[in-house]
């Protein structure tokens, strides 16, 4: 398992594309090259938290950016920046349950199913209730890394 603290200085935000207000994730904890997982804290102040907690669809943003911190985290590992992806696609997203209560700490795991570095991915995700271990969300989520975002002209 790599060092974390020492590829992000401890802060999820090192690794992702995204700034504050959506950074959805809180803490990266742990990489091991066929997987990564972060956690998301179910608070009142969260990004689009709703009453009662967070709308369970937010869950594949959590997973997106759970794969991104992923990526942030391989190309920091190997000298390099923290590049810019997207999410193509995901393939049988399902929920649980329709809200993610306020209070809940999830975990969010990713793993490569079909990975090709710089290019198209597939990725098998789930979203667990860190108390219970329970299930929450799963899906298989389609991306692309790209160097340069201007690249992708009128897409971008």
């Amino acid at each position: 398992m790599s060092d974390l603290k020492a590829i992000c200085g401890g802060g999820v935000e090192a690794l992702l594309p995204h700034r504050p207000p959506m950074v959805l994730l809180d803490r990266a904890l742990g990489l091991d090259g066929e997987w990564f997982e972060a956690e998301v804290d179910v608070e009142p102040g969260s990004p689009l938290h709703q009453e009662g907690g967070v709308p369970s669809y937010v869950g594949i943003e959590y997973m997106a950016q759970t794969v991104a911190a992923y990526a942030g985290a391989e190309g920091r590992e190997q000298g390099g920046a923290v590049k810019v992806g997207m999410l193509l696609g995901s393939r049988d997203y399902q929920a649980r349950l329709p809200l993610f209560a306020t209070g809940m700490r999830l975990k969010v795991r990713v793993r490569k199913a079909l990975y090709h570095p710089g290019g198209i991915s597939a990725m098998d995700c789930r979203v667990v209730d860190a108390a219970t271990g329970q299930e929450l969300a799963a899906a298989q989520l389609t991306v692309v890394q790209v160097d340069d975002v201007a690249s992708l002209g009128d897409l971008a």
